[in-house]
């Protein structure tokens, strides 16, 4: 269909990734009771798709033979390009950055500084990579509502984010695991090349499994945002248990991405 087929160049591409942080972060909006700049939404979305482009470059370039999954082969064939556009977004990021609220542009700024850091340092996090990606999608997500909160975080605010930080880490580690033969024979670090595939499986089931508890336990102070988070984590195991199913055409992929356009139900 070619309605699959664009979205595979979408989900190639990191822009369903850079929507669902914008969605992500509207949703917090929604729960902390705050409005947050158009401005600062549009600067997440350039700076996540930034991230994930660099990071698919590296990643593509350190491959030496032909890549053998879509998206490190599109970025290796279109890596001078892709180059410009990134460097065109983030010129565009800087200029947006400037029209945000002081708060959210000091925070922005440190976050960026953090971001470039991790960029530097990457290769050295081996089995790390995924939870200091997980921590910094995470916060990029809060920052725009975060940033223009008045009162002070409660607990239940604190545990909602640790959710996401969660939902955010199983995302990773599923696609580290798809990606385990793959990885190994490009000599790639991950969770799963140090740990196995095994033991990356019971976490991703633990992980689940807490953070589908907690939903339980949050139901009380609002039924619908435990419902989502409960809902996102079903998703990623139902994702799990169907990886000889989903492998094909990377379908694992999309519908991991997709996850984080759940929070939308929460918006209408």
């Amino acid at each position: 269909m070619k309605v699959v087929k664009l979205y595979q160049y979408v989900n190639i591409l990191s822009i369903d990734v850079a929507a669902g942080a914008a969605i992500c972060a509207l949703f917090f909006a929604r729960i902390f009771q705050v409005a947050v700049s158009p401005y600062a939404l549009a600067a997440l979305a350039l700076t996540v798709w930034v991230i994930y482009t660099i990071d698919h470059l590296r990643d593509a370039r350190a491959i030496q033979t032909v890549a053998s999954t879509d998206r490190h082969r599109f970025h290796q064939q279109h890596f001078r390009t892709m180059i410009v556009i990134a460097l065109f977004v983030t010129a565009a990021d800087f200029v947006l950055i400037w029209f945000m609220p002081r708060s959210v542009l000091t925070a922005g700024l440190l976050l960026w500084a953090i971001v470039l850091v991790y960029l530097m340092f990457q290769r050295y996090l081996k089995f790390l990579k995924e939870f200091f990606v997980a921590l910094l999608y995470t916060a990029g997500v809060i920052l725009p509502a975060v940033a223009v909160l008045t009162a002070d975080l409660n607990l239940v605010h604190a545990v909602l984010i640790g959710k996401f930080f969660i939902t955010a880490l199983m995302n990773l580690l599923l696609f580290s695991l798809f990606d385990y033969h793959e990885d190994r024979r490009q000599r790639q670090y991950s969770f799963v090349t140090w740990f196995g595939p095994v033991s990356t499986r019971r976490g991703i089931v633990l992980l689940g499994l807490l953070n589908i508890l907690l939903g339980i336990v949050l139901w009380s102070f609002d039924p619908a945002v435990a419902l989502i988070f409960i809902t996102m984590n079903l998703m990623l195991l139902a994702i799990l248990f169907f990886q000889q199913q989903l492998v094909l055409h990377n379908y694992y992929r999309i519908l991991g991405d997709a996850v984080f356009f759940i929070p939308v139900l929460y918006l209408l």
